[in-house]
């Protein structure tokens, strides 16, 4: 016996088995039908996060938590997209599937510059404030706020 609990067998008592033709239950099934309700899932799933995010992200938004979520879903997505198209290339068009995947990975990684900003900010943000003696951090501003409301002249 092994350390790992599986013997180790003597050539003469290996089998031979031939390998399945093609896996039980998968018979005649191409790739377009396999394919196309992924990436239609997929699609509406990009559209949903692409509205969350649109709702969600304001100009005057510090990073809110519902802006992050709507971010993250929309770049998972366009990642899941992009990798569907690579894997099954050969059984698209390359042209149109290289030209999808390119644009996705471009818009995956802006939303991973945004993520990465917005970190940057809030941490710039924390630390200006301790910098001014201020141990409570203001409340982020929301949209209905104008910008030289309720500040001193």
């Amino acid at each position: 016996m092994t350390p790992g609990g599986a013997g180790v067998r003597r050539p003469d008592q290996q089998t031979q088995t031939a390998a399945p033709a093609h896996a039980p239950g998968i018979t005649g099934v191409s790739a377009a039908a396999v394919l196309g309700p992924y990436l239609r899932t997929q699609a509406a799933d990009f559209l949903r996060s692409l509205r969350l995010h649109r709702e969600s992200t304001a100009p005057t938004d510090a990073g809110s938590r519902a802006a992050e979520q709507a971010a993250t879903a929309l770049r998972r997505s366009s990642r899941r997209i992009g990798s569907a198209l690579r894997t099954f290339r050969t059984a698209l068009d390359p042209l149109w599937a290289e030209q999808l995947r390119t644009e996705l990975t471009w818009l995956s990684g802006t939303l991973a510059r945004e993520h990465a900003y917005a970190d940057r900010l809030a941490r710039l943000l924390e630390a200006l404030h301790g910098l001014s003696g201020d141990p409570v951090l203001p409340a982020a501003r929301t949209s209905g706020d104008s910008a030289g409301q309720g500040r001193p002249v």
